[in-house]
């Protein structure tokens, strides 16, 4: 007797493209995951929506990171049918835009006619750009192309010297609009997928515009997420810095077209750039006052994943006094942990005011190699301090002897009037407003 293969059920097929959309925005769903969540909705039943839901995310999700990613997924997949037609028309009109886009940049990036090797990535970053900027790089192009060395055309052997400096540019202008991810497509073409990344991202900027402190227990998953990744954004640029060198290497671009204005912007000569390591310290100075606890739990989190790759850098908490933490990171381990068991081991106790003169002082005298030229010195308070114009005299002093002085207030900008000794520490340092992942985004983005 013939084996006829068995009938894939209704809730199978269902439950297989959820855990596919599921897969497609990060979450990581093994084949007895799925069998787990078809024997859950089997005996529980799939009248209510609710107990569906809490199954699949019982079943499903191992890590409370993808939580949000859930609950979008879980929204778009169970909408009505008319819904999903609706996104489904919305992504292709958009994929179609894009797709001429596209193609618009494939004729604008020619050099005397002939297309120019480009990736299809540097391509979509092209057709990102504003108009103004698209403009530029087509007048680059017609320069180039209409140039002349010692009276005599160019011609299509300069074309891979033009490719290099517009593929420099471009690469510039990739960082400027999107440093994490590869630009290539608005959108995914399934209206589902293309609904929940939609959803995900509102997630975000929405993450990055709140106050710290607003932030409830069950979004810290995320917010520690999106920490890491700047952290590792910023180990790459302080770990990798470029300075211009006449050795070979990246083409330096405004050194280039400066040194080419005498042959008509045609591209004769060119300036290189090498890397090299940065030998930039990094000392972190934490106030652990009442009012600061939260926001220090945020800026230790971006320092945890950011000592994952920079290495030497040191760490303090203040109070009353300094309080070494360097050598205390332990990994799932919270802020407020680590500063209970290095309070312990040093006899201090946690609570009182905050003399962030007294901890500069610390800093001086017990620890003067942390105070080199090389030493970017990173303050997280809010500048309520006991002694606040001794302190500024030590800051301006420290300021003299160290690379630079940020200061990251967790005080809205429009408060510091209110705060007696702000003011003060202003000429000794950069400060800024510091009290969001948004505002931390910005601040990385102007100083590294």
């Amino acid at each position: 007797m013939e084996n006829k293969p068995e009938r894939v059920s209704e809730l199978d097929r269902h439950l297989v493209e959820f855990a596919q959309l599921l897969r497609s925005v990060g979450l990581k769903i093994s084949p007895s995951e799925i069998y787990d969540a078809a024997q859950g909705l089997t005996i529980l039943g799939m009248a209510d929506k609710s107990k569906v839901e809490a199954v699949l995310q019982a079943t499903l999700v191992k890590d409370v990171r993808y939580i949000p990613s859930f609950q979008e997924a879980f929204r778009a997949y169970f909408a009505s049918m008319k819904q999903k037609e609706v996104w489904q028309k919305e992504t292709a009109e958009k994929a179609s835009q894009w797709q001429e886009q596209l193609e618009q940049a494939r004729q604008d990036l020619r050099f005397q006619g002939n297309e120019l090797e480009i990736t299809e990535e540097q391509r979509a970053v092209y057709a990102s750009l504003p108009e103004n900027d698209k403009q530029r790089l087509k007048d680059f192009l017609d320069k180039s192309a209409q140039g002349t060395k010692s009276g005599i055309p160019v011609d299509h052997t300069y074309q891979p010297m033009v490719e290099r400096v517009l593929r420099g540019s471009l690469e510039y202008w990739r960082k400027r609009l999107n440093e994490d991810d590869p630009i290539l497509s608005p959108s995914s073409t399934d209206g589902v997928l293309s609904e929940v990344e939609r959803a995900l991202r509102e997630r975000e900027a929405d993450v990055l515009s709140r106050d710290l402190k607003k932030i409830s227990a069950e979004e810290w998953p995320e917010v520690t997420r999106l920490i890491r990744r700047l952290s590792q954004r910023l180990a790459t640029q302080v770990t990798r810095r470029y300075r211009a060198d006449h050795r070979r290497g990246g083409v330096e671009m405004r050194a280039t077209l400066r040194k080419n204005l005498r042959y008509g912007g045609v591209l004769m000569e060119r300036s290189y750039r090498s890397r090299r390591r940065a030998r930039l310290k990094i000392v972190l100075l934490c106030d652990i006052s009442g009012s600061m606890l939260k926001y220090t739990e945020f800026i230790w989190q971006f320092v945890y994943g950011l000592s994952a790759a920079v290495k030497g850098i040191k760490t303090f908490a203040f109070g009353e006094a300094l309080i070494p933490l360097s050598g205390q990171l332990k990994r799932e381990q919270t802020f407020e942990e680590m500063v209970k068991e290095a309070l312990k081991i040093s006899g201090k106790e946690w609570g009182g005011g905050t003399n962030f003169a007294n901890a500069l002082v610390t800093l001086q005298q017990a620890f003067p190699a942390a105070l080199a030229k090389q030493t970017l010195l990173i303050v997280v308070s809010d500048g309520q301090t006991l002694e606040g114009e001794k302190a500024a005299v030590l800051l301006e002093q420290i300021r003299r002897h160290v690379h630079e002085v940020l200061w990251l207030n967790t005080l809205p900008k429009r408060r510091w009037q209110e705060t007696p000794f702000v003011q003060a520490f202003l000429p000794s340092c950069q400060m800024y407003e510091c009290y969001t992942l948004g505002h931390l985004t910005q601040i990385l983005k102007q100083q590294f």
